[in-house]
């Protein structure tokens, strides 16, 4: 079991569906950010989602996090934050007119 800042690594992380040349070649996350979130993206989408129990303190508070719904204090809340916004469903608004 190998652990990343406080937080137990899984499998990679990938997101096709937002992301689907990878989290460093988006432009959206800096090279750290998107190794960190390869690395334990995984399982803070489990932790957020009730799939996994905390089994430490920081991830005990970054579940707290996720349920509170305030702003994130430590790197990894404010990386999940930023990937949080960036995933979710944007409306497309257009000028063009319909003949």
């Amino acid at each position: 079991m190998t652990i990343t800042h406080g937080f137990i690594q899984t499998d990679r992380f990938y997101d096709d569906v937002h992301f689907p040349r990878g989290f460093s070649k988006s432009g959206d996350f800096t090279i750290a950010d998107a190794e960190l979130l390869s690395v334990i993206g995984k399982r803070l989408l489990m932790l957020e989602q009730g799939e996994a129990l905390p089994e430490n303190q920081e991830e005990e508070q970054f579940v707290f996090f996720c349920k509170s719904g305030n702003e994130g204090t430590t790197k990894i809340e404010l990386l999940w934050q930023k990937y949080k916004k960036l995933t979710q469903y944007r409306p497309f608004h257009s000028l063009h007119r319909c003949a």
